[in-house]
């Protein structure tokens, strides 16, 4: 039996490869080309202010640019959200500005989406259309617009005409043409040929995504992505493995998509790094979690829901997923990997445990879907929370850092050499270190 299971955990590697499609723009390679060619003869756009005017009919929403912007625009459901993706350009101004949140508009956020690409996401109260969107030039010394006009509809209205539309929208500000948003499968990589095992550092959020943030401006996504670049280099040198970080720049990667990376990179081993935020400030310490259908506590439930939402934030269609197995073989699988990825979560508590200070219950359980890898052992890394200000000033600190590293590091030496015992298993029989 461990032998079928290793075959078939390696069977759903290769189908998995194709799993979790992400949404993209329907653009034409003549037009694509085309905006290249123009944003590398042009200066960076410069985004200087945003503002919503309306009631609960009708908003038009406009951002103040410094020269003519090609954009495009569409709208998702579940819940309703505008989504603008705007080449690469700079944000001059602060995140979630009051007067945007009126009339049909509740929230309002932006950042970098990925390589090249920013987006602004509004939250809307109801169902709504795009009634027009345009640009506007600078005029006497005013500032160039671009603008997005909405109407609200019904639910039947919404469905029938407004989902999957894209307006895009040129530099000379008129409307150049209108397509259909459509699924793109990202294609596998193969996995390194070295025979090291391969462990896939997962920096949580980034881009339009900055999770948590401290009382004093400590972003979440900016402080796990230095904490995991550091844990790499230490990694490759003492723990006999291959690293891959899933993000190594400011850029949003949604849930499914972190997951597939691990998958289509062979990972032997997925650890998701955060450094979140509770209502609760006096939780502190840190925190290993696995995934579990049930949540172990209220506040792993909380943050669970909270992490959950990455890709709704960044203005990302979420599919409904069927997490009904009916192979045998495959439920051993997920059985056999859950028993690999608690194993881990031990070992790590422990080494944790005599160097930095823990949570109350250092070994929870929750439905994260960064953990939903069937054939990967996956655990979520709590290194503190920015909520509480005894652990902000330890996770700043490169003391108290460094002691954590080492933590790490000595953990994902002894996972591998008590996976390396076993003859078969999950993954097969264990692989000789380069």
């Amino acid at each position: 039996m461990p032998i079928c299971v290793s075959r078939i955990g390696q069977m759903i590697k290769t189908c998995c490869f194709t799993v979790g499609m992400m949404f993209c723009l329907a653009l034409t390679a003549g037009e694509s080309a085309k905006a290249q060619s123009v944003n590398n003869q042009e200066e960076q756009v410069h985004i200087s202010a945003a503002r919503t005017a309306g009631d609960l009919k009708q908003a038009r929403f406009v951002l103040d640019i410094s020269g003519p912007m090609p954009f495009t625009a569409f709208l998702l459901q579940k819940p309703y959200r505008l989504v603008m993706d705007l080449p690469a350009v700079s944000f001059e101004m602060a995140q979630g500005i009051a007067q945007v949140e009126r009339g049909l508009v509740s929230n309002f956020r932006f950042g970098v989406i990925n390589e090249g690409r920013s987006r602004v996401v509004l939250d809307l109260k109801g169902p709504a259309r795009i009634a027009k969107a345009f640009g506007l030039p600078s005029v006497d010394g005013n500032p160039a617009r671009a603008v997005v006009e909405l109407e609200a509809v019904s639910e039947q209205q919404f469905t029938a005409s407004s989902l999957q539309e894209v307006l895009h929208v040129g530099r000379n500000g008129q409307r150049s043409s209108q397509s259909k948003l459509v699924e793109s499968v990202p294609l596998p990589r193969a996995r390194a040929k070295n025979g090291r095992p391969v462990v896939v550092l997962d920096p949580g959020h980034g881009g339009i995504d900055t999770g948590a943030v401290s009382a004093s401006g400590v972003k979440e996504s900016a402080l796990v992505l230095k904490f995991a670049k550091v844990l790499k280099k230490h990694l490759e040198a003492e723990a006999g493995v291959q690293v891959i970080l899933t993000r190594e720049s400011d850029k949003f990667i949604s849930l499914g998509g972190r997951v597939n990376f691990a998958q289509a990179r062979g990972a032997d081993l997925f650890i998701s790094i955060h450094a979140d935020s509770v209502r609760e400030s006096y939780v502190r310490g840190a925190t290993v979690y696995t995934l579990s259908d049930r949540a172990s506590d209220q506040v792993s439930a909380q943050l669970a829901q909270r992490e959950n939402r990455s890709d709704l934030l960044a203005g990302m269609h979420i599919e409904e997923e069927d997490d009904v197995v009916a192979d045998i073989l495959i439920s051993l699988t997920r059985r056999e990997t859950a028993n690999h990825s608690a194993l881990y979560s031990r070992t790590l508590v422990g080494a944790l445990k005599n160097s930095v200070r823990l949570s109350k219950t250092p070994a929870r359980s929750a439905g994260f879907r960064v953990l939903k890898a069937p054939d990967i052992p996956s655990v979520l890394l709590e290194l503190g929370f920015l909520s509480n200000r005894q652990d902000q000033s330890a996770l700043t600190s490169k003391a108290w850092q460094e002691k954590a590293i080492r933590s790490i590091v000595a953990s994902v030496k002894r996972f591998f050499a008590k996976r390396g015992s076993q003859q078969t298993g999950l993954l097969g029989p264990s692989k000789p270190r380069g």
